[in-house]
Formats: structure tokens, sequence, C-alpha cells
């Protein structure tokens, strides 16, 4: 009888002892600030005919059969690693997350006397050569916010992306003597419709000494303060004073369209009813102006210029956008007509301007356009000239191309063509995503005093963010702006 309380007893000790060695080692680690809940990788990744070894929080590099050439320090603990040329050199790093004690790397600031004893998390980088020689490169002092995991960016893997366990993203590239935090969003800013108006283009020739600037000061400071800028390019650029023309047949100044890059706009939506109202001379000084100015003009091609096809960009902040731009029509001559009189052109015009497609297959291949960028690319933006102009309701073929671009996996449409403002909305994507359309922006600038609610346009402004799993569209407002000139 005493033999079995004794063996209880000795039970309820063993599991008090447990108990309490478990309650130790917890409070030691939270007082070495250690999360408890880091998700420590396993893993190996081949190198110049080694193996790269993480096992039981070690990094271990292998020579083949003729074991470790190199390992990490006995008392780090090492998270996860990454191998890149994130410095262009074609050789390749080791990148580290590890945990270590005290805040510093090797090197401490003089004016430190000791390092502290608790972990902290850092990101180490090694050099390793073909050889399979490991030398330090950059082994800095602590993160801060604590990294959950950390990846290369899929379409640029010399850019490190971290993701804090707040759900956080931020970027990280090499910039001479070591990493740097780059920006982990992009902010879109887009205006409607440019519309240089006989009244326009008196003042501006005749009181402005052909200096248009004016035109566009109310909106520098957002425009400045925007990482990307675009507007609708509704009438065309010549640089012949006899070709100048307000409504129905536009011929506007090339200093409107140094105004514009002056202002600090990057892209142009130029596929619209009014791009060739002065035929292949106007739409051809229209591309000339942009390229020059080195603002991004979409949706027309030049069929003087020898780079046909390739698509249509922008990049900021590590971020890559495929653009696009299309209109419904251009007054009158039918898509893919090989006889443009009507707007003095001599070649078809679907080769120098995108037309939206006018039956399925036209419809299929453009979405497959579409969906080819946004696998290619970051994000793809959509500018389209649709709608009927002067309401602000939305037309059937607008909802109908939009769920289009939503099928196609685009993030963002910017509206065109009615001059008034239409509504925005957010149609979900089966990928999951959403897709932000803005229908109509209204106009940018105008002067069409026949309609009161012409004077009053739209500015969009759209937020895009780095998340562990992609580029996501993280903000959207429209605001209202007067777009009446004087």
């Amino acid at each position: 009888m005493r033999s079995l309380f004794d063996k209880k007893r000795n039970i309820i000790w063993l599991l008090l002892f447990l108990m309490a060695a478990a309650f130790c080692a917890v409070h030691f680690l939270v007082f070495l600030k250690l999360p408890m809940n880091v998700s420590w990788q396993e893993k190996e990744q081949e190198i110049y005919g080694g193996t790269l070894q993480l096992s039981g929080k070690k990094m271990v590099l292998r020579d083949g059969g003729k074991g470790p050439k190199w390992h990490t320090k006995k008392s780090w603990l090492v998270q996860d690693f990454l191998v890149s040329d994130l410095d262009g050199d074609e050789d390749l790093e080791l990148i580290l997350l590890v945990w270590k004690r005290g805040r510093f790397g090797p090197d401490m600031p003089f004016w430190v006397k000791a390092d502290e004893k608790n972990y902290s998390q850092h990101i180490f980088i090694y050099d390793i050569s073909e050889d399979l020689q490991v030398k330090e490169k950059w082994l800095a002092s602590e993160i801060g916010p604590e990294i959950t995991r950390f990846k290369l960016m899929e379409k640029n893997p010399s850019i490190i992306l971290t993701e804090e366990r707040s759900g956080h993203c931020s970027l990280w590239r090499w910039e001479s003597w070591g990493l740097k935090s780059m920006d982990n969003s992009v902010s879109f800013v887009a205006f409607g419709d440019n519309i240089i108006h006989e009244s326009i283009l008196d003042y501006g020739l005749k009181a402005k000494g052909g200096d248009f600037s004016f035109l566009y000061e109310p909106f520098l400071e957002d425009i400045e303060d925007a990482d990307i800028a675009a507007f609708n390019c509704e009438t065309p650029f010549v640089d012949k004073p006899s070709m100048y023309g307000g409504y129905p047949s536009f011929g506007t100044p090339v200093e409107v369209g140094g105004a514009l890059a002056d202002a600090g706009f990057d892209i142009a939506a130029c596929a619209n009813n009014h791009i060739l109202d002065r035929g292949i001379y106007g739409l051809d000084t229209t591309c000339a102006v942009f390229k020059k100015s080195g603002v991004e003009a979409l949706g027309i091609h030049s069929p003087f210029d020898s780079v046909i096809g390739e698509d249509a960009t922008i990049s900021r902040n590590g971020m890559t956008f495929a653009l696009f731009s299309y209109t419904y029509g251009v007054n009158g001559i039918a898509s893919g007509s090989a006889d443009a009189a009507d707007a003095g052109a001599e070649e078809p015009v679907k080769d120098m301007v995108d037309l939206l497609p006018s039956d399925e297959a036209g419809e299929n291949e453009m979405v497959e356009r579409l969906k080819a960028a946004k696998e290619k690319y970051d994000a793809v933006a959509v500018f389209v000239h649709w709608g009927d102009e002067y309401s602000t309701g939305v037309t059937p073929q607008q909802e109908h191309f939009a769920e289009l671009f939503a099928r196609a996996g685009v993030d963002v449409v910017i509206g065109s063509h009615p001059h008034v403002l239409q509504e925005k909305r957010v149609l979900e994507r089966n990928d999951g995503g959403e897709t932000i359309v803005f229908f109509s922006l209204g106009n940018f600038r105008a002067d069409q005093g026949m309609d009161e609610k012409t004077k009053t346009g739209g500015e969009a402004r759209i937020i895009f963010e780095h998340t562990y799993d992609g580029v996501k569209v993280t903000g959207h407002d429209l605001y209202e702006i007067n777009s009446y000139w004087k």
C-alpha cells in the first residue's frame, strides 16, 4: 500500500518539476526576447556544386561529399535563408534571417561599451564564390519590427520582401554598401479629358504667348505627390499654326504637350475618338512630342516608328505596371478599315489606334493579351474611351467591357469620353482579387459651356502595395475637381 502511495507521490513531484522547468524555459526565452512562435525553416539549395543546408536552426555549406565547408556560429539561430545576385555583379549572395544575442553585428558603434544579452533579429549577407569560399558582406544591426518571413520578389529577385507580424511588408534593395529600405507602395493619380477648345487655344496663344502651363497649375501639388500621374489626351498635337483648331476637328499646339510634361505627367492615354482629327500627321506628332518628353503615350502607334508591339510599362518602387488604352472608335472610321480617308490616314486604323474589339473573337484576343500582361507584370491598368457623351449613366457596353477587364485580371480601369463624372465600382474577380472601375472621370481641362456638368471632373487616386501574395490595390478614391479652365 505504501509503495503505491510513494509511486503516486513521485509522479506528482515529477509533473510539478516538468511544469516548473517549462515555466522557467518560457520565461527565459521571453527574457531573451526570442518569440515562441517563430517559424523555423528546414530546407536546402544547390549552389556552385555545393549544398546550402538549413536544419535545426543551423546553416551549413557542404562541398559535395567532402563535408561541411562553412557554417554559422553555434550561438546563432537561423530562421531562413535566400540566395540571389543582390548587387548585380553576377555572383551569388547568401542572405540569412538570423536571431542572435545582442543588437549589433560584429562591429558596434564606438560609443557603445557593451552589447545586450537578449536575442534580436538580423539580416546577414555573405558573398559566395564559385569555389565555395564564403565572405562576410553585410552584417548589420537588429532589424526592428519582427520579420515572420521573407522572400525574393518573383519578378525582380534582386529585391527582398519581408513581412512583419502585423502583415505589413517592406522592400529591401542593395545600394553600394548595404541594404536600403524601399517605399512599399505606389500612388497613382489619374485625370480625365484634356480638350483644348477654341477659347483655350486663343487665350494660350494670344494672352500667354503660347505658354499653356496656366492650365495645370491648380493640380501641380497632386501630380508631384503621386508616384505616377496620368490623363486622357483628347486632342492631337500639331506643330504647324495652319493646323491649329478646336471642335469639331482638333489640332493642339505642341506647346500644350510640353506644359503637360513639365507639370509632371508620366502617362498620356491617347486612344480616343479625336486622335485622328489631323490624320497620320497629328498622330505622329503626338507620338513624337511625348517620346521626346519621356511621357508614355498609350493606345497609338506611329506608322513611322520601327518599334511596334512592345508592351507599354512603367515602374516605380520595385513595381511594374502594364498599361493599355482603348477607344470605341475614331469618329466614324470603322475598326480595321483600310481606307481612313476621312481622317487623312493611309494605313488601317487598327494599326495606329488600339480599338475596343467588335466581335467575340476580338474580345477573347484582348482578354488573353491582358491576362498575359497580368502574369508578366505586377499590375495592369487600362484606360478606355467609352460610354455616352454627357450622360452620368453607365451603358451596357461599358458594363460588358468592364466585366471582360475583370475576367482578364486588370487591376484598375480608367474611363473617359462622356465628359461628365460617372460612378466608381469594385468588381470581384475569379482569382480572388478586385478590379476598380472608374467609368468616367469627366473633363480635366476643357470649355464645354453647353452643360454645367462638364465643368466638374474627377481625380482618381489609387494606392498599390506589395504584399506577400503579390501587388494589390489597398486604397482608391474619387475626388471632384473644377475642370473649367477659367
